[in-house]
This record gives structure tokens, sequence and C-alpha cells, in this order.
């Protein structure tokens, strides 16, 4: 009887890896985090005194700088609403009125909200109104609103009127009607004149100053024309 080798219980032997490949490999994953963190130590050593000698840096300006802004606060605000305004100096309008009596209206500056609005404020505005005997009627005030349109002039603050005949009246507030020739007011109102004086809770002008009518409680002080004439 012959007796061969037993190949049936045989067990397959595994597949090993090869020795050289798996070393290459285990060095290759261990130098990557170490050459990282070499990287990462290098650039701190530069970062963190840079960014020391910059925070002393601001520390040494910071009042500079503080003052500055501070300036900067102080400074006025612009009004970029007052860009789209239309603004005018030494304004001149001219008209005449429903009797064809010329009339004249001028101010030191204006100011228009829009070319379609019909309001211009004024600044130091003066109305002068000439009446059909040639005489004419001075109106001058502090600020005021014209409407071109429709020809009213509204002045306000410290508001004078003056007649060629040598009287003068003073007043807060005026409403002009420059198409009919009158104006009118309502607050107090003293005057002088070659008359004597008068005080008024208000006043009325008619016919371009031919007219002047005191409105509420008045009171008249005649003055004689042979005081006024004497030395």
């Amino acid at each position: 009887m012959s007796v061969g080798p037993d190949i049936a219980g045989t067990a397959p032997i595994a597949e090993r890896p090869f020795g050289p490949r798996s070393s290459l490999q285990r060095r290759t994953r261990t130098s990557w985090p170490i050459h990282w963190y070499s990287r990462f130590v290098a650039f701190m050593k530069l970062a963190l005194p840079a960014a020391a000698a910059g925070l002393l840096l601001l520390i040494a300006i910071w009042p500079h700088i503080q003052s500055t802004i501070e300036r900067l606060h102080k400074l006025p605000r612009i009004d970029f609403t007052q860009a789209r305004d239309l603004r005018m100096v030494n304004l001149h309008y001219s008209g005449r009125d429903r009797h064809d009596r010329p009339f004249t209206v001028t101010a030191d500056a204006a100011r228009q909200r829009s070319e379609s609005d019909d309001l211009v404020e004024l600044e130091g505005p003066k109305a002068d109104m000439t009446t059909d005997n040639d005489t004419w009627l001075a109106l001058t005030g502090y600020s005021g609103v014209y409407r071109p349109q429709a020809q009213l002039l509204d002045l306000f603050g410290n508001v004078e009127l003056f007649q060629d005949k040598g009287n003068e009246f003073k007043t807060d507030t005026a409403h002009i009607d420059l198409a009919k020739g009158t104006a009118e007011g309502e607050d107090p109102i003293q005057g002088q004149g070659s008359f004597g004086t008068i005080e008024a809770e208000g006043f009325r002008v008619e016919n371009q100053g031919d007219i002047v009518i005191f409105t509420g409680k008045s009171r008249l002080v005649l003055e004689p024309r042979e005081a006024k004439e004497q030395p």
C-alpha cells in the first residue's frame, strides 16, 4: 500500500502584504501631522509677536483716533434735502393787479421747494404797490411766503408799512393780495405820521394803500399841524 501526501486537509495560506510597502505607508501617515505641526509652530512664532506689536501700536495711537472721531461727530450734518431746493438771491417779481396797476416783490434770497410747487420762501421780502394817483405803499418783513400764480404774499416778523405821505406802521404779520391791491393783519399795529400816532388791534389796507382802516380796539392821538411846524 502506497502512502502519499494528504492534500485534502491542507488549509490555504493567506496572502501577506510585503514588508517594505507596509512600513512606507506607516512612515507617510506619521510624517504629515508632524510636518503640519512644525509649520503651525513656525507661523505662530511670527504671528504672535506681530499681533502683540500691532496691539501696542493701537494702544499708543488710540487717543489720537478717539479725538478724531469726536471732531467728526461735532461737524454739522448735511441736509441733503436742501440740495433738491431751488435757491435764488436778489429775487425780483413784477406784475400788475386787476386794475392794471404795477407792483413788485423783491427779496434778499428765496428758496423754492420744487419747480412744480407754487410757493416761494423769502428772506428779507419787500412789496411795492402803486395807486392810480401815483402814490405808493411799501411793506417789508423779516421773512415771507409768496405764491406767484395767486399773487399772494405773507410777511412775518418786524413787518413795516410805509406810505409816501410820510406815514409808518409796524406790526408782526401781514397778508397781502397783490392782485386786489389789499393788505390786512390781525396782530396789534402801531403807527405814526403827519396826523399823530395810532394803536389798534389790526388793520386793513384797500386800493393799493389809498385807504387804511384800523380794526378792533384803537387809540388815535392827533397832533396839531402847528405843533409840528414849530422848531
